[in-house]
């Protein structure tokens, strides 16, 4: 609170030709009795009514954003709630934004404002535990000494949200042979990111099947050997300027943005051996194998992709029963 979210919001939304601010803390204000506030002892009650006010606020989120528009939805997350919350939004891309000015500017913020906004709380106790409590997840910015107009700017240069491919189309293409060449380009700096955790950084994906159609769209597994050596993979992609997304609900698997200015593809963070690490390693190999599994696959998403063009989500969806069955084949 005080970080300037609602001013930034706004003006963000404002950038779009068809924005809509969408403040999430409306829906707290919507209980006119029974309401439970959060507090540095938060009951259960208050913490389902918390999280309550994020499922609405997301839905509303995806409804504006199934009407036409591109939302700015406010709100203040901290800690694990941050990730849970992105993954009830379902609308993409769904970028996370953190303002996290200095203290000393929150402070000052704070005590200028008419309506105070920390209750029970004082400015250092949540900030300190947001901070110390709360993933790196998405885009930090230490607003501190940037206007509300260059905090927006930044925003959209270090988004997709800057570009006209922010909500480009689904398109399924014909295996393109400078495939494997576009990943080994973006794999060595990755590879040398982390070559001391013995990790191995793993072409996957509908691109790493010769032959397949697929979204032009790299995957990539950075496959740690241990749990204990995922935090320090994830500071090592940071380094390189990618985005951590969370788990994005697919629980041991650590997503990440491409960095800004980068080819646009997709990494994850795998334990070797792991559930999500199985799942990628046989379903690729199950269709390297199969020629005309492949094929039916193709097929599929082709039509998929005609059918749910600007629905990636429901893209997605459509294609589990067929990934789920060929993962059982491939499991004997």
């Amino acid at each position: 609170m005080a970080a300037g979210k609602s001013t930034v919001a706004r003006l963000l939304a404002a950038r779009f030709t068809r924005g809509v601010h969408l403040e999430g803390d409306v829906f707290r204000r919507n209980i006119v009795s029974g309401r439970e506030e959060m507090t540095p002892d938060a009951s259960p009650e208050a913490l389902d009514q918390l999280r309550l006010r994020y499922r609405l606020a997301a839905s509303a989120a995806d409804t504006y954003f199934e009407a036409g528009f591109t939302v700015a939805l406010e709100d203040v997350v901290a800690g694990p709630l941050l990730g849970e919350y992105r993954t009830m939004v379902r609308s993409r891309p769904c970028h996370i934004v953190v303002l996290l000015p200095s203290l000393e500017a929150v402070a000052a913020r704070e005590a200028e404002r008419h309506e105070k906004g920390y209750g029970d709380w004082t400015v250092e106790q949540l900030y300190e535990g947001f901070v110390s409590s709360t993933p790196r997840i998405g885009i930090w910015l230490d607003t501190t000494d940037l206007t509300p107009e260059e905090t927006v700017d930044e925003i959209l240069a270090r988004t997709s949200m800057g570009t006209s491919a922010s909500r480009s189309p689904i398109v399924v293409i014909d295996y393109d042979e400078a495939w494997p060449r576009f990943f080994d380009e973006i794999a060595e700096p990755v590879r040398q990111a982390v070559a001391d955790l013995a990790a191995e950084v793993e072409h996957v994906g509908s691109t790493s099947v010769p032959g397949l159609a697929a979204k032009p769209v790299i995957d990539i597994d950075v496959a740690v050997r241990s749990p204990k050596d995922v935090p320090t993979a994830i500071e090592r992609l940071q380094a390189l300027g990618y985005v951590y997304q969370g788990d994005k609900g697919v629980a041991g698997r650590e997503a990440f943005m491409w960095p800004y200015g980068a080819r646009p593809h997709h990494l994850y963070v795998v334990v070797a051996g792991s559930r999500p690490h199985a799942d990628h390693i046989e379903f690729r190999d199950y269709l390297r194998r199969h020629r005309e599994v492949a094929e039916e696959y193709a097929a599929l998403k082709k039509t998929l992709a005609g059918r749910h063009r600007e629905d990636r989500l429901g893209y997605t969806e459509a294609k589990s029963e067929f990934v789920a069955g060929l993962l059982r084949a491939a499991r004997g």
